[in-house]
């Protein structure tokens, strides 16, 4: 039976949960259980980064809250709202189905990806930063651990924590003020 099910893998991918409390609005303030399309905990299966701005919103695919195991739908969400990031093989067709469908205007589908050290590799990478980092002059930065370092080099440069949110770290290459 074991071998059956190995021939049956089509594919790895990423998977996470929907994290029970997220943060929208200014600031973060706004507190809400899960999301308006997922529930919390949902399970969500994330593809790739499919463009450049560094994985801070991502495409996945599950189950909507409202249908009750009706399909699966395909949307784009800000990777801070998920949590427990892992890699899982994937059997069933019609998620597969679901993950490459072509995109409106398109003629093909996300990317899935290449292998399962690939996707070992980014659910790492998302579990050990978790926060999105920018400067203040809107750059984006490598995602930093929760929370913060008050310090970070990148491309020579020194950059210093100015403001952290629910959302993300700003940092400056001003140094702050010294305090007596």
């Amino acid at each position: 039976m074991e071998d059956s099910r190995a021939q049956a893998v089509l594919g790895f991918c990423v998977i996470a949960n929907v994290a029970d409390q997220t943060a929208h609005g200014d600031g973060g303030v706004r507190l809400q259980r899960g999301l308006r399309h997922f529930a919390p905990g949902a399970k969500v299966w994330v593809l790739p980064v499919q463009w450049g701005d560094g994985g801070d919103s991502v495409i996945v695919v599950g189950r909507h809250r409202g249908t009750r195991g009706r399909g699966h739908v395909r949307m784009v969400i800000r990777r801070h709202h998920l949590a427990d990031f892992r890699v899982n093989a994937i059997y069933s067709p019609a998620l597969i189905r679901a993950i490459n469908r072509p995109l409106k205007g398109r003629e093909t589908g996300p990317a899935i990806w290449a292998s399962r050290v690939d996707a070992e590799r980014q659910a790492a990478y998302w579990r050990a930063h978790p926060v999105e980092a920018r400067t203040d002059a809107g750059w984006f930065l490598p995602s930093v651990s929760d929370p913060p370092p008050m310090e970070l080099e990148h491309g020579g440069q020194h950059f210093y924590l100015a403001h952290f949110n629910a959302y993300r770290a700003t940092y400056s290459m001003q140094r702050p003020p010294h305090e007596p």
